[in-house]
């Protein structure tokens, strides 16, 4: 079984209720102002629907842009692809981190951050499904700018020689999530990609569960209303609700980029994986798979 989350934050901390009583003016203070806040994800294990909630939680919050950072790796200031540039606000007391939050980083963090707590939360997938997922998508020329992987090489390439190019490139991201994941502590929250898109009902419970980690369940940092909107609206992303929630606009030139993979591709890939992939890169994602409570797909 997957390594258990810690209990439920039930209550806002003494430190946080502490730091509520010395924001000036007398007004409530906003969770920013109590709290550092960090979102990490990881290439094909659920980025575009981490960003998406994070972003609808800090608009219905009405978040000034100050607030919000984001770090990617890597953090090129322009990307090939035309997007603007990638990294910005990197000391923000909310922040996005993409392909690049690992255990030292997430150490570096909580040193750093003073009387502040340090919540972090994030998606985790089976590493080996992240592979083979990413190797259909990049196939099909998505992300063609994406600097981490060969993509205009993987297009060209059959299943297994595309699947161990693609797990040598992918290796880095699924350690780096496997590190701040495989054994939370409680500031950190694991929410399971698999379990969020199995169905609506464990899509809003997962939404639940990120606003209790991240707000607790009363309302010294968040309203009622505020809580009631963000489940609401963060509907739209649900998969099973809105099979269009994949597909994402980029800009006028990438109007879209449709960031699910297809199943048949993936079943190819899969098989690929079993019979053709280096054995000790094979390892190492079944060493992923079992430290983060995966069933180790078999040699």
């Amino acid at each position: 079984t997957h390594s258990s989350i810690s209990s439920e934050i039930s209550c806002v901390s003494m430190v946080q209720r502490q730091a509520l009583a010395v924001v000036p003016g007398g007004r409530k203070p906003r969770p920013w102002e109590v709290n550092n806040y960090i979102v990490a994800s990881y290439h094909k294990a659920g980025v575009t629907l981490s960003e998406h909630l994070a972003l609808k939680i800090l608009n219905i919050l009405g978040a000034p842009m100050e607030v919000l950072g984001h770090v990617e790796y890597p953090c090129y200031s322009l990307r090939k692809d035309g997007l603007s540039q990638v990294c910005y606000n990197l000391d923000a007391p909310f922040r996005l981190y993409t392909d690049s939050f690992n255990a030292s980083l997430k150490s570096a963090e909580q040193r750093k951050s003073g009387n502040k707590k340090v919540l972090v939360a994030g998606l985790v997938r089976d590493p080996l499904e992240m592979v083979a997922s990413a190797y259909c998508y990049h196939h099909d020329g998505q992300e063609f700018g994406n600097w981490l992987f060969p993509v205009q090489d993987i297009m060209q390439m059959g299943p297994e020689e595309g699947t161990e190019v693609t797990a040598k490139a992918l290796l880095p991201l699924a350690e780096w999530m496997t590190s701040v994941f495989e054994d939370p502590d409680d500031d950190t929250l694991r929410l399971d990609f698999e379990d969020l898109t199995k169905s609506s009902a464990r899509f809003d419970s997962g939404v639940q569960r990120l606003l209790n980690h991240f707000f607790g369940t009363g309302t010294d940092l968040i309203s009622k209303q505020e809580r009631f909107l963000i489940a609401e609206k963060a509907k739209v992303y649900d998969a099973n609700r809105n099979p269009e929630t994949t597909s994402v606009y980029i800009n006028s030139t990438f109007p879209s980029v449709e960031h699910s993979s297809d199943p048949v591709c993936k079943k190819a890939a899969h098989s690929a994986l079993h019979k053709s992939l280096n054995p000790a890169l094979f390892a190492r994602y079944q060493d992923l798979q079992r430290r983060l409570g995966y069933a180790a797909t078999p040699s």
